[in-house]
């Protein structure tokens, strides 16, 4: 005779802790990110075939727009207003970037450099600003011990020759 089946207690497993995780976790990742602040100028960067990665923090940004204005920002708005950078427009809460003489950039970023806040300059500049504007720019940097600026650029793909097996082997010999 066969010994009669014992019967299974159905095991229940509470979701309710693992959704307030969830939501935990949820309620972190949005509170401590940080959002790339938006663009105060349109700026239209000249194509090139490089390709380097700028890191996230520790950098000043100088722009110079098509009317050569120039402007320094960092990495949030919050950073700019606290070091001079930027003002709080009339009447509201937004924040807008201060337009800089050529001559008061240097002081500007080894203030920021003795805050250690700042270990990289980067040169946006739009492909119609005047090469004057650049060149005073990049002086000015040059004369105050700045070498090292980085440009930021579009990364310009390279085209492919596509006509048929004769323009391959002549594209091979080049």
């Amino acid at each position: 005779m066969a010994a009669p089946k014992k019967r299974r207690i159905p095991v229940t497993i509470d979701m309710t802790p693992m959704v307030d995780i969830a939501f935990l976790l949820l309620i972190f990742f949005m509170s401590t990110t940080q959002f790339k602040k938006p663009e105060e100028v349109e700026v239209q960067i000249p194509s090139s075939h490089s390709m380097f990665k700028l890191p996230e923090t520790g950098m000043i940004v100088i722009t110079v727009t098509k009317a050569s204005d120039i402007m320094m920002t960092m990495e949030n708005a919050a950073m700019d207003l606290e070091n001079g950078l930027a003002e709080v427009k009339p009447g509201g809460r937004a924040v807008r970037g201060i337009k800089f003489d050529t001559e008061k950039i240097p002081d500007v970023i080894h203030g920021l450099q003795i805050k250690r806040l700042v270990d990289r300059v980067v040169l946006k500049a739009d492909r119609d600003a005047k090469y004057e504007t650049i060149e005073s720019v990049m002086e000015t940097l040059q004369k105050n011990n700045l070498n090292i600026v980085n440009l930021v650029t579009d990364l310009e793909e390279e085209r492919v020759i596509d006509s048929g097996a004769a323009p391959a082997a002549e594209a091979a010999t080049h």
